[in-house]
């Protein structure tokens, strides 16, 4: 399993968010404070997924509710994750 940045993380959700990367803070709720929609929130299960090469179950990616949710699931998957 690749090694991949907080930052790295944070870049691909504002990307899939359609926000700027500095909005995206580990504790930045992705409905209140982002406005995303449950797509937005899809894509980024799947683009993890795929770029990360890891699969999050359906009660993970529903548990996920900002950036430092997604990287303690990540931990827990045994990937890496640097600043």
């Amino acid at each position: 399993m690749p090694n991949v940045s907080a930052a790295r993380l944070r870049d691909l959700a504002a990307e899939v968010f359609e926000v700027g990367p500095e909005e995206v803070t580990e504790g930045a709720s992705f409905y209140e404070d982002l406005g995303i929609d449950s797509l937005q929130k899809v894509e980024l299960v799947v683009r993890i997924e795929r770029q990360l090469g890891v699969k999050l179950t359906d009660e993970e990616a529903a548990g996920l509710r900002d950036i430092g949710d997604t990287l303690a699931v990540l931990r827990g998957k045994g990937l890496h994750i640097g600043p």
